[in-house]
């Protein structure tokens, strides 16, 4: 083995065996892990994986890259075991996401990636000690072990992707600093997965509440409704509202999706603000952050107004009916000052007629969506087009 694997066996070792005499491993091995606790463990390593292996895509550093090349995406795995334990109705422990959360903040502020080659040599190792535990896991959760894709993900063949991985360790070219730093950071690694399981068993019901990362891993920590009812009706919303425009499946694929659901939670919960007004400047300025990345403010219009379409299919919530009219209006009033009485331009079904006609890639909407990004940048919305 390479100098920087045997050290980092040896310097995590202790580490390792710390974390065995933990709550939550001792209330793994007796089958009395609550569900909710292993959701939300689930939801941090979510957390940890999707910024870690982002931050890792985004790389140039050819040590980095092989090393990243070297092993399949995580989050897919975890994505769906949460999917497969209807995780969705479930809250989150809040204090376990926050630890997650900032130690992704830690991942992000790297600024030499081949650090975080450590981080990565923790995750790897613990499906060693996933795989072990992956039947008191099935127990706890009570589904057949099979139904499980993260914990232990490649079952007994885990031995091959591990060679392929201590290859490319072998092959690393380090200099005293770098090892010392590698090490340190798994060591960092360690320590934030002991929090996170300290936090999620046990807990507290006070710890329990539903959380933006639960509902997009790379959110952060944004309000979202509280009430299952809300978050309901806001995933309902952002279904549509993505179904609307496939320009959005095109161009942002499952992340777009993603986050198509947490701003939709987000929007939820503007509507709760004391004053009308409130509501107008907070979509106005969600319109300033989204039009300049690709996504005009008719789509926020459609998402908005989708709300409004499904709110009363949940009486309860009859607030949702009215409180986006003030925006809506100002668009309105946005188009018929560009375009006329209409608020039309009357080159979209010109436009439309010759994208669709012409070859290659279609966009649905293109004409519809260019223009809206026009109106964007003529209201000041800067970098819209």
């Amino acid at each position: 083995m390479s100098d920087i694997h045997d050290l980092l066996k040896a310097q995590t070792a202790l580490l390792h065996e710390r974390s065995q005499g933990l709550a939550f491993f001792e209330a793994l091995r007796a089958h009395q892990l609550p569900k909710v606790a292993i959701v939300s463990f689930l939801r941090c390593l979510a957390v940890i994986h999707a910024i870690l292996e982002r931050r890792l895509s985004q790389i140039s550093q050819h040590q980095a890259v092989r090393i990243h090349h070297s092993i399949s995406p995580r989050l897919p795995f975890i994505m769906a075991d949460l999917k497969v334990l209807d995780a969705a109705s479930l809250p989150s422990v809040a204090p376990a996401m926050r630890a997650a959360l900032d130690y992704a903040d830690q991942i992000l502020g790297e600024t030499d990636p081949l650090i975080l080659i450590g981080t990565l040599y923790i995750l790897e190792s613990s499906q060693t000690g996933a795989l072990a535990f992956r039947p008191q896991y099935a127990r706890c959760l009570m589904i057949a072990e099979d139904r499980l894709s993260y914990l232990g993900c490649h079952g007994t063949t885990t031995a091959i992707p591990w060679s392929a991985f201590f290859a490319e360790l072998n092959a690393l070219s380090l200099d005293a600093g770098q090892r010392e730093r590698i090490v340190a950071s798994a060591a960092a690694c360690i320590a934030c997965l002991g929090v996170v399981c300290a936090a999620v068993y046990p807990h507290s019901p006070g710890d329990l509440k539903y959380h933006a990362a639960s509902i997009n891993v790379e959110a952060g920590e944004h309000a979202i409704p509280q009430s299952p009812i809300e978050i309901d009706l806001a995933l309902r919303a952002g279904k549509a509202a993505w179904e609307q425009f496939p320009y959005l499946q095109q161009r942002y694929g499952v992340r777009g999706r993603r986050f198509t659901n947490s701003d939709s939670c987000w929007l939820v919960t503007l509507t709760y603000a004391s004053r009308p007004e409130l509501v107008t400047r907070a979509l106005d300025w969600l319109r300033t952050v989204l039009a300049p990345r690709g996504i005009p403010t008719l789509i926020l219009e459609a998402h908005v107004r989708a709300i409004q379409v499904i709110a009363p299919d949940y009486p309860e919530e009859v607030r949702l009916l009215t409180a986006f009219d003030p925006f809506l209006s100002d668009r309105d009033a946005e188009r018929r000052k560009h375009f006329g009485a209409d608020g039309k331009s009357p080159l979209i079904d010109a436009f439309d007629r010759r994208l669709q006609a012409s070859s290659g890639l279609r966009v649905e909407s293109a004409a519809e969506l260019i223009c809206s990004a026009w109106i964007d940048e003529r209201s000041g919305v800067r970098g819209s087009r």
